[in-house]
């Protein structure tokens, strides 16, 4: 195999370096760069590796905008809370969650994580799926229609308090007509 060759198979897409970083920055490896960086080695490759990765990490991290952070996060099934898990994120980006397509893919793929067996991340997905009802226009229908309500209602009951909090919020979001008015 030489540098001039491709060793995908015919037909799939390429990757560039940019789609690993991408990749990197949706697990949180940024986090963890920066604090080997502040490690003390006495190997010195090891210290060029973090310093040169930390860099192209950091340069990376700095081009995405926070929808396409939040993307990358709920694509790779990483979420963690953040600032892309606010009120002001969904006001903000709500209409992002129909795609390019009008599919609403990131809303399904929210759906499907609400069975992750790891609860803060079915927490975080009930969350983002509750400020996406609120803040979509006919949210609540689009919500319902994909089976939220369904995946959600038995986490109500679940053993974690903090999931069960925030499945309850996001089946009263779901279910509230006018959720400017509950305060």
């Amino acid at each position: 195999c030489t540098a001039d060759e491709d060793p995908a198979p015919a037909g799939s897409p390429r990757l560039d370096g940019r789609h690993f970083l991408s990749e990197m920055i949706a697990c949180g490896l940024m986090k963890a760069i920066t604090l080997l960086r502040d490690r003390q080695f006495t190997d010195p490759d090891i210290v060029q590796d973090v310093t040169i990765l930390h860099k192209l990490l950091s340069e990376n991290y700095k081009e995405m905008s926070r929808w396409e952070v939040y993307k990358n996060e709920v694509e790779n099934g990483h979420l963690k809370w953040g600032s892309v898990h606010t009120e002001a994120f969904f006001k903000e980006n709500a209409r992002m969650m129909e795609g390019p397509d009008g599919d609403f893919h990131i809303v399904k793929v929210l759906i499907t994580l609400l069975s992750s067996r790891d609860e803060e991340v079915a927490a975080i997905a009930c969350y983002d799926l509750g400020e996406f009802v609120r803040h979509y226009p006919n949210g609540r229908a689009i919500a319902k229609r994909l089976g939220a309500k369904e995946l959600v209602m038995p986490l109500i009951e679940h053993e974690n308090p903090e999931l069960q909090r925030h499945a309850l919020q996001c089946v009263s979001k779901i279910m509230v007509n006018n959720w400017e008015y509950v305060k």
